[in-house]
């Protein structure tokens, strides 16, 4: 196995673990929408924010589909062009090459799910600016905004520094 064709591998399990992520949601999400707008009373009442929920829920929900595909289809491709030189991966464990193979997959799990959950970053971000300037009818989503920060920064230093951490971990063993 190659580093290239691990890194493939690694990014088609980036490409699924999105992918699942939309069924995570897909049921409250268009029932709440359905059922919300089959209650003629509720329907005009709540036309604009319903119709504002449906169409960012729906584009939300179809860019993450075609993100995941293009992950899982285009693997190899992306893969070329992350990695330039293909060297042959040694085949024996060694608790360096564990601690690479793990830490990067944790890495790439972790930015999947960042860039997954970056639009409610972003809304959150926009609610709290709206509430620290003085609009006291603005919505803050629910979302752990330390944590988000704190798990993208986590998963790129994974990835980056990946030679570095491996280094230490082994020193400490």
């Amino acid at each position: 196995m190659t580093n290239r064709i691990l890194t493939a591998l690694t990014l088609r399990i980036a490409g699924i673990f999105l992918f699942i992520k939309i069924f995570d949601h897909f049921g409250s999400y268009f029932l709440s929408v359905y059922s919300t707008a089959a209650m003629s009373h509720f329907a005009e009442l709540l036309k604009e924010p319903i119709d504002k929920f449906y169409f960012t829920g729906t584009f939300l929900t179809l860019a993450n589909i075609v993100v995941s595909l293009f992950l899982f289809l285009k693997a190899e491709w992306i893969s070329k062009k992350l990695i330039k030189t293909d060297k042959e991966i040694i085949a024996e464990l060694s608790p360096k090459s564990l601690s690479k193979v793990i830490l990067m997959a944790v890495g790439i799990v972790w930015l999947a799910t960042s860039i997954y959950l970056a639009p409610d970053f972003i809304e959150y971000c926009v609610g709290l600016a709206s509430k620290l300037n003085g609009n006291e009818n603005a919505d803050i989503p629910d979302i752990s905004a330390p944590k988000y920060i704190l798990r993208t920064i986590i998963a790129l230093i994974l990835i980056f520094r990946i030679g570095k951490i491996t280094d230490w971990i082994i020193k400490k063993i």
